[in-house]
């Protein structure tokens, strides 16, 4: 990215964190008390890494899913949101979320599953219970198998590591697609990551789309944050979509949801306020299965009926949501990893998670 740029991306962001920094450091200490038991102290295993596997044929749950690069993502007091099935399932199954295993890239495994894949799927995820951003050259790989195969790979990621610049050129060059979640709870450096790495990628000739993961805050500065990160990314012409967080009952995050402007899961009973801003594109998990990207990197520059289009499932607008007692949640969404299937016995040494002002790097990393 062009210095230009970049100060560009500094100057919004002071604009866009102005008057909120102060509520949003409230609301990760929330966040950061919602997975508590499983802290320090907790007797946790560390798993041994699996192999990656893809779709149905690999043993995993959709035809849409590849396994992730990692197991584990963060320690329990970084959890996402406070809010994260993924670190839900590895806590209650017995494992350390906070410590990062590599995964097993074996290409003749993974070629094998990629063969079975029916032809009617079109694409591939990657990010569904960690982070591809932990080990980018290893996201290189595995879509390059991915493009080999003849499907569209799409990673779901935070970018808890930039996004180097070579990764980027390489991962344009296999039209993978970035989808990355940007939300209120981010600090100032994490926004400032994400929104670079947005820019950085689409400047590299890929497609990236900012995710802005929503929620009804009661605090009216985190509202004009949340407003704040959406009309950013509107007026710089990403396609742009948005998901609704559900907090379990109980979670301490509740603590700074308007619980008026919510209603919960038929499911789950989890509460939720549904889609507040009419964003056009879908989230992956509402998609339809022969999706294969984007038709531009700009949101003006694809076209309106192709957009509605990709509303294979529908999630329901705020309103819709106030207007029914109960709703269930996209079919896709918070489907954890089976541990216990999934993970050998025994033990390896992992990439353990370390807190540092708000963001977690590897021992001896930067974020």
């Amino acid at each position: 990215m062009t210095a230009a740029r970049a100060a560009t991306v500094a100057r919004e962001l002071a604009e866009l964190a102005d008057g909120s920094d102060e509520a949003a450091k409230r609301l990760r200490r929330l966040a950061a008390g919602a997975y508590q038991p499983y802290g320090k102290g907790a007797s946790l295993k560390v798993p041994e890494g699996s192999l990656i596997r893809a779709g149905r044929a690999g043993g995993l749950p959709f035809d849409s899913l590849t396994t992730d690069l990692m197991l584990g993502c963060l320690p329990a007091t970084q959890v996402c949101y406070g809010s994260c099935f993924a670190a839900k399932g590895a806590f209650e199954s017995g494992y350390d979320f906070g410590t990062r295993v590599p995964n097993v890239l074996d290409e003749e495994v993974l070629r094998t599953d990629l063969a079975a894949i029916p032809a009617t799927q079109g694409y591939l995820r990657n990010g569904w219970n960690s982070d591809a951003s932990w080990d980018w050259p290893k996201a290189v790989r595995l879509t390059e198998l991915i493009r080999e195969s003849g499907h569209h790979t799409v990673f779901i990621t935070k970018v808890f590591r930039a996004l180097p610049d070579e990764v980027a050129v390489r991962l344009a060059e296999l039209r993978a697609e970035l989808r990355v979640s940007v939300s209120a709870f981010d600090s100032k450096p994490q926004l400032q990551m994400r929104m670079t790495a947005v820019e950085q990628y689409r400047d590299a000739g890929g497609v990236a789309v900012p995710t802005i993961m929503t929620a009804a805050f009661r605090d009216k500065s985190l509202v004009r944050r949340q407003d704040r990160i959406v009309a950013y990314f509107g007026r710089r012409d990403f396609p742009t979509g948005e998901n609704s967080l559900r907090f379990v009952p109980g979670s301490p995050v509740l603590d700074a949801i308007d619980h008026r402007a919510c209603r919960p899961t038929a499911d789950t009973k989890d509460l939720w306020s549904g889609r507040l801003y009419d964003l056009r594109v879908p989230t992956l998990t509402c998609v339809p299965p022969g999706y294969e990207g984007l038709q531009s990197p700009y949101l003006s520059r694809n076209d309106s009926e192709f957009l509605a289009s990709l509303w294979h499932e529908s999630v329901p607008l705020h309103a819709e949501v106030l207007s029914a007692a109960e709703r269930p949640k996209p079919r896709q969404c918070g489907v954890a990893l089976d541990w216990a299937r999934t993970i050998a016995p025994g033990s390896t040494d992992g990439d353990r998670g370390i807190e540092v002002s708000g963001a977690a790097v590897s021992a001896g990393g930067a974020p």
